[in-house]
């Protein structure tokens, strides 16, 4: 098979919903200092802490989701988390509330997150998932993923 990578970046409107919420709660924090220190302090700090992520989320190779022939990585916060298609069961196109994602189960094979993948299966039913936070649709990712662990099958 030839290297046929593709990578997806955050979405960057998402992002910038986030930095603006955690913005907007940062500032009513400020004004709330007065009337209830703790929770005006604990705004601040909370949501401070969410403008952080949002920021470092912009920069262009923080976060992505990359396809090749092999597998795919997901990269969140500059770490990053490779799986083979060989090592997962199936994908399926989920929600955990309005969030929707891409859910998977792990084969056999997979020795890693015993104890991750337990509570995970506990949540959502899935050992794993993929958020759909990329500048792809969930749906049109889904039959991406579903394509190259195909073709890796095949070639084994």
């Amino acid at each position: 098979m030839e290297n046929n990578s593709q990578i997806f970046k955050q979405n960057l409107l998402k992002n910038m919903l986030l930095f603006l919420g955690c913005s907007a709660f940062v500032v009513i924090g400020i004004f709330l200092i007065d009337k209830d220190p703790l929770i005006g302090w604990g705004s601040i700090i909370f949501f401070g802490l969410g403008v952080v992520v949002s920021l470092i989320q912009f920069h262009p190779n923080a976060s992505y989701l990359k396809l090749n022939e092999e597998g795919f990585e997901v990269k969140g916060l500059f770490r990053s988390n490779f799986t083979k298609w060989s090592h997962v069961k199936d994908f399926r196109q989920g929600q955990i509330k309005s969030n929707k994602m891409i859910f998977f189960n792990y084969t056999e094979e997979h020795k890693k997150w015993k104890q991750g993948k337990k509570l995970a299966k506990l949540i959502s039913g899935n050992e794993g998932a993929i958020q759909s936070s990329y500048n792809i649709k969930t749906h049109e990712l889904l039959d991406l993923m579903k394509a190259y662990k195909l073709r890796s099958n095949h070639n084994v």
